[in-house]
């Protein structure tokens, strides 16, 4: 219906506008019929005035004829012959005489029919009506002429020539002419030629009806216009007139030229109405372009309004996560060191006294990462950020997520630096609860860093260091494990990472070496293999000891490619020995994997390519892993010892029985040995409860079909206790400290037993040192067997007992 009313008032101005022209164009059409039309009978009675003024002195000229003719006749005297003496006057064409009781006289033989007619028609007229004097009769239609004649009394005008002349004869002189003649000679023709019709007639003075006698058409004329002719004067008839009327022969107002106008009029109401309407569509159309525009406007602003919002929100939306993490919630570390110099600037400003900041890492986070999935991760430190806010919420601070494991405490106005260590402490103590995660609960505990700042001098930037400092320093302190700051910890860590940019040119600096502790046969004592230790002989320390630098490599990710050198270094060591010893001797070196390692996705493709390349047969290369190594990334350590397995190499658990669930790794994962390690070996002389361990794990050994070694074994006893309980193999000190490649080679070239060494008197040196800003007295037992024994010889170091501070 919508659609109907807008296509209906969409017409509706073309149809005014339609009507309005029609009517206009009528109104001018009509006024211009009617002034068209008066002018062409303007030119019309023109025209027959003028045809008018040409057949006028035609008649004149027959009146005057005829008065002549009278006149000459009144100048003959009357005699009793009328006829005789009227027979004396020379004729003429179209005249005759005639008496007064209309009887002709005298007239032409050939004329006198029409003489005879004539004077019929005057004795019809004057029986009616006499007419005494002068009179034109006509037109009268005699036979197939139409005539007009004129009479005049012959005594009308007649005067006496003499005194002697006799009576006057009584009758008339009359004069006629054909009409057919005078129309020629008015050239009335001409009025067909120039587009009119034309209709002579005569008058009757009694009826004032006209008697049409000449006519164009043959019907009468109508809406004419006409013209009297005037009659001679001396011969008019009062109240008959002859008249000529014409008319146009396609009317006043031509029907081509009115259909032309009419037509035209409807063009024009067409194009008007057409043109309104378009006009109209299109002021509709623009109407509907500015509204759709208008909406469009409308639309786009709301749009644009809701954008800005949705702008403003995602700006609050960006710099809430710009300066929050976002699973905890808690400010980030950009917000954390934006607080912690606003608080440092107060403190120039002396409106603050005192600030601490603490760094908290959660101990083996990237452990339950691994196992229990990045979700249990980010739940935990969740959990965790929930129970810390309990403990900031009492004093005025900041806490803040430092990292993936890691949160920042910043303490405003502390009192002292105990008052932090006891912050420090209560964070701690909220970790004593378990923690559920994934159906799991989990005790875990963290390690902490804290400084104290008291001028407002430092960056901000220098005091995260400091706290950051005291928290490497916890990670490897042995008992405290919230530590603060102290100045001689930047040495030590600068040391540290001057170690650190010196284990990166290491290898290329070949200042790696590997050194080779024989694997001993207990029951023979000869030497079946070698375990490959690695070392550094570092330029200005001198030789270190894999736990000075491996914790480094592992951080730096520098320990996949020093293991791979390990590896090739072992494998064409192993390659030299094979090479060299007798076919029929067998041997093994085993090598120690990291975690790290096993993340190695291309190691398997290493190994393999390198047996290929030496063609070292897999039971010549072994490889050993810890349970730290394991749960690190259970999934990807099974698919990595698997395929290594898949080599034929073998596999030994290293450190068995030491940790929390070895025998849940030997159903896991596909070993064949296993080492006993040092609590259990160093101590069974003595220990009947460890001997009885160190006998059952043998026994579980076998019966899982694992080949056992015991690893530092240091004393007599403790081999030959070994030896009884049915180890298979053994190293320690006792066989062997580690030794060169080429050494080791000789060993198992002699196929001798081993000879225990001898122990000797150790030699103790006594130096001061510095553990981790403490006094510490250093002892170091050197044994007099070579100097390599020296640079390994162990070391023992006494300072003082600081637990949790």
């Amino acid at each position: 219906m919508t659609w109907i009313r807008r296509r209906q008032f969409s017409w509706a101005p073309s149809v005014a506008v339609l009507a309005v022209v029609l009517i206009a164009g009528s109104r001018m059409i009509a006024l211009s019929v009617r002034h068209d039309a008066a002018v062409a009978r303007e030119t019309a009675a023109s025209v027959a005035n003028t045809a008018v003024g040409q057949i006028e002195p035609l008649l004149q000229k027959l009146a005057d004829l005829a008065e002549r003719r009278a006149a000459l006749a009144a100048a003959v005297p009357a005699q009793k012959d009328t006829l005789g003496s009227l027979g004396s006057l020379p004729a003429a064409a179209k005249t005759f005489w005639m008496t007064s009781d209309d009887n002709v006289l005298d007239s032409r033989p050939a004329e006198s029919a029409s003489a005879n007619g004539i004077a019929g028609e005057w004795r019809s007229v004057d029986s009616v009506h006499p007419l005494p004097g002068a009179a034109v009769l006509g037109p009268m239609r005699l036979g197939s002429q139409w005539l007009i004649a004129v009479r005049f009394p012959m005594t009308a005008s007649s005067t006496a020539s003499s005194p002697l002349a006799g009576p006057r004869l009584p009758g008339w002189s009359l004069a006629y002419a054909d009409l057919d003649g005078l129309i020629a000679a008015s050239h009335l023709g001409r009025l067909t030629e120039m587009g009119y019709d034309f209709e002579l007639s005569q008058v009757e003075p009694d009826s004032s009806r006209s008697r049409s006698f000449v006519n164009s058409r043959t019907e009468h004329l109508t809406d004419t216009v006409a013209a009297r002719i005037r009659l001679p004067a001396a011969a008019a008839i009062p109240g008959s007139y002859l008249e000529l009327a014409i008319r146009p022969r396609d009317g006043w107002f031509p029907a081509t030229l009115l259909a032309s106008e009419i037509g035209l009029l409807l063009f024009l109401a067409w194009l008007f109405a057409f043109g309104t309407h378009e006009l109209t569509q299109e002021v509709q159309r623009s109407r509907a372009a500015l509204v759709a525009a208008l909406q469009r406007q409308r639309t786009t602003n709301q749009r644009l309004a809701a954008e800005m919002q949705q702008r403003l929100d995602l700006q609050e939306t960006f710099d809430h996560a710009r300066f929050h993490d976002a699973f905890t919630g808690l400010p980030n570390r950009r917000y954390f060191m934006d607080q912690l110099d606003r608080a440092l600037r107060d403190l120039r400003k002396q409106r603050r006294q005192c600030l601490a900041v603490i760094i908290v890492d959660i101990v083996r986070f990237k452990i339950i990462n691994d196992i229990l999935g990045h979700t249990a991760g980010d739940e935990l430190m969740v959990q965790a950020a929930h129970r810390f806010e309990k403990i900031t919420s009492a004093f005025e601070g900041v806490l803040a997520r430092w990292g993936g494991d890691q949160f920042a405490v910043l303490i405003l106005d502390i009192a002292s630096r105990e008052a932090a260590m006891n912050v420090a402490g209560s964070l701690k103590e909220e970790l004593r609860s378990p923690f559920d995660l994934r159906r799991h609960r989990l005790v875990v505990s963290a390690t902490m860093g804290v400084t104290w700042v008291e001028s407002g001098q430092q960056r901000a930037e220098d005091i995260v260091r400091e706290a950051d400092i005291a928290l490497s320093a916890a990670k490897q302190h042995e008992t405290a494990k919230i530590l603060g700051y102290a100045p001689n910890m930047a040495g030590q860590a600068a040391n540290l990472v001057s170690l650190e940019a010196d284990l990166h040119v290491a290898r290329e600096r070949h200042e790696l070496q590997l050194l080779f502790q024989p694997i001993v046969n207990l029951q023979t004592y000869k030497m079946v293999g070698a375990e490959a230790l690695l070392r550094w002989r570092h330029p200005l320390e001198g030789v270190l000891a894999p736990d000075r630098f491996l914790g480094v490599a592992e951080e730096t990710g520098l320990m996949v490619p020093i293991t791979r050198w390990i590896i090739l270094r072992a494998v064409r060591v192993a390659e030299d020995w094979r090479r060299r010893l007798p076919a029929s001797q067998p041997f093994f070196i085993s090598v120690n994997l990291s975690p790290a390692a096993l993340r190695d996705p291309g190691l398997s493709q290493y190994v393999a390519s390198l047996l290929r390349e030496t063609q070292l047969p897999p039971a010549s290369l072994k490889f050993e892993l810890t349970e730290a190594a394991l749960i690190n990334n259970v999934g990807a350590a099974r698919e990595t010892l698997d395929q290594l397995h898949g080599l034929g190499l073998q596999l030994i658990l290293d450190d068995f029985g030491t940790g929390y669930s070895s025998l849940n790794y030997l159903q896991l994962f596909p070993f064949d040995f296993v080492k006993i390690d040092r609590p259990f070996v160093n101590r069974m002389a003595s220990d009947q409860a460890n001997t009885g361990m160190t006998a059952a794990m043998l026994q579980m050994a076998g019966s899982l079909n694992l080949t056992a070694i015991a690893e530092i074994i240091e004393t007599e006893e403790a081999a030959q206790a070994l030896q009884a309980m049915g180890c298979d193999y053994g190293q320690g000190y006792y066989f062997s400290e580690p030794i060169e490649a080429e050494t080791a080679l000789q060993l198992l070239r002699s196929d001798q037993p081993f000879q225990p060494r001898q122990e000797t008197s150790p030699t103790v040196k006594i130096r001061p040192l510095e553990v981790d800003g403490s006094p510490t007295i250093s002892i170091r037992f050197d044994e007099p067997s070579d100097q390599l024994a020296q640079e390994t010889s162990p070391t023992v170091k006494i300072r003082p007992l600081e637990v949790d501070g």
